[in-house]
């Protein structure tokens, strides 16, 4: 008769560690951003319903627990269970030797295999075949090793043949070395796509990755449809809580319009020492050449300053030039409201259509958390207020700006999503010297809605109109959205304007 035994372990599994962030921002003309902000959500949402291995697993844990009355209070302290259906423990030397559907639980993470061994006392666990390991948070994993060897006293390991999913990432690799402080892997593999043949990856003989900080990938490549579109010897960036909702992996953007033909663009980011960065954002148009962007950074805490030069592009498709910028921001949450503020001054040499003047700004914003005004959150509120101080050298003009911002936003049912907002600023490109970056009129209506045909195309329209001139029209915009399973393509058509363009975005990345 096979006997099966439970041996309980306090130490842990916490070398595994991943984290993502993700950040919205609203800003053009017509405040499309958010239905796209919404459609966001629901692919996530698809994405996680298609994936029902974490949930099941924690019930069955949940269910586990409680038959045996086993109580976690303190996930670092909890205990790991080593079970099988035939085991072999010696209580003096330490060893343990577990066959037959061997599991290895602590918290909610646990390894499965057909045989394992290990040592109580050292804490060495030792795979010397395929693997299965889940865990349902902090990160979410599911994945396959080919051979495994981790020690749960010093958090340190390595498994072999690695492929499956961390968090929302697909990743592969020859070997991945585990450290108590971060991780590395070796001839591997990443992406966002879940497609047998992804559509887009990141491959790299080696990927150091820091948890909620950085990553950083070597003699990198970037592969679509199997080719490669770009590689360096360096890859960094950064990523989890570090990644201030800026997080983009693919380092290069693609689209077309009719003001700067086709345009292909890469962000270049280096490290110089810790919390300074160079970087470089490069983007060249076949109607203006290159309009590039160069700078170097400190970021610390919620603060950062920059100092930058370059070509800079708005939603209007407006160019501006700054010989030179300092600029300098802070945000945080206060304290355990749900409201945020932003604090960001500026001083720079501005260039737009012939006109140099040095620059001086200092605005101040206050934003309150996404207010929920039915049960479901489908009806959601997002406002938003601030004051901006602005001098001009080139003639001595100041311009003090209140502004606020209220968008409204419903999610009728799973297909349709509407809003309607309402925008003031006293400063607009009617009474400023320069039009970069504002709005074309003081104060505007927004208003539109998205329409989801089926699982890969979407319809939206979205508009502008002046308040202050008995809500004339001011801008209509069209959208159609085709999902080709992992790139999306965004065909714009400006009625107002009679401009079209067409962008690439590579979904997840």
């Amino acid at each position: 008769m096979k006997i099966e035994k439970k041996i309980l372990l306090a130490l842990s599994f916490s070398a595994i560690s991943l984290c993502t962030y993700q950040g919205q921002v609203f800003a053009s003309d017509t405040d499309v951003e958010i239905l796209n902000f919404v459609e966001d959500q629901r692919k996530e949402q698809r994405e996680e319903a298609k994936n029902t291995e974490i949930k099941d697993f924690k019930e069955e844990l949940d269910a586990e627990y409680a038959r045996d009355g086993i109580v976690i209070n303190d996930p670092a302290k909890a205990p790991i269970i080593f079970e099988g259906k035939d085991i072999m423990y010696n209580s003096v030397t330490g060893d343990v030797y577990g066959k037959g559907d061997v599991k290895i639980t602590q918290n909610y993470s646990r390894m499965t295999t057909e045989d394992a061994q290990g040592n109580l006392n050292s804490g060495d666990v030792k795979i010397p075949q395929k693997a299965h390991m889940m865990q349902v948070a902090n990160p979410t994993l599911n994945i396959n090793s080919e051979k495994t060897q981790y020690n749960y006293n010093e958090k340190t390991g390595v498994m072999e043949g690695l492929k499956g999913r961390v968090d929302n990432r697909y990743v592969s690799g020859e070997q991945v070395e585990f450290y108590p402080d971060y991780y590395v892997i070796y001839n591997g593999t990443m992406t966002r796509c879940p497609a047998k043949k992804p559509d887009y990856y990141l491959s790299a003989d080696k990927i150091e990755i820091y948890p909620d900080d950085h990553m950083v990938a070597y003699n990198a490549k970037f592969y679509i449809k199997g080719q490669v579109v770009y590689q360096t010897k360096e890859y960094r960036t950064k990523i989890g809580a570090n990644s201030d909702g800026k997080e983009a992996w693919m380092p290069f953007r693609i689209r077309w319009n009719d003001d700067d033909g086709l345009t292909i663009g890469y962000n270049y980011n280096q490290e110089i020492v810790d919390n300074v960065n160079a970087y470089a954002n490069l983007k060249y148009t076949t109607k203006h050449d290159m309009r590039n962007v160069y700078g170097v950074g400190w970021s610390n805490a919620g603060s950062s300053f920059n100092i930058e030069s370059g070509k800079y592009e708005d939603d209007d498709d407006i160019w501006l030039k700054k010989k030179i910028a300092y600029i300098y921001n802070y945000g945080q949450r206060i304290g355990d409201t749900p409201l945020r503020f932003n604090l960001r001054n500026e001083y720079g040499l501005w260039e737009e259509y012939g006109k140099k003047s040095w620059h001086r700004e200092h605005n101040l914003s206050l934003y309150h958390d996404p207010i929920r005004l039915d049960e479901n959150g489908k009806v959601r509120l997002f406002p938003s207020i601030g004051y901006k101080l602005v001098h001009e050298d080139y003639d001595d003009s100041n311009y003090n700006s209140l502004y606020y911002d209220v968008t409204l936003l419903s999610e009728f049912n799973d297909r349709l999503a509407g809003y309607l907002g309402y925008h003031y600023s006293r400063v607009s490109q009617e009474n400023t010297l320069f039009d970069y970056g504002l709005n074309d009129y003081s104060k505007k209506v927004s208003a539109g809605f998205s329409y989801t045909i089926d699982d890969k195309n979407r319809i939206v329209v979205a508009t502008g109109y002046d308040a202050s001139d008995s809500l004339r029209i001011r801008d209509l915009d069209y959208y159609w959205y085709h999902d080709w399973h992992c790139v999306e393509t965004e065909l714009k058509y400006e009625q107002k304007k009679d401009k079209w363009s067409l962008h690439f975005n590579f979904l997840n990345f």
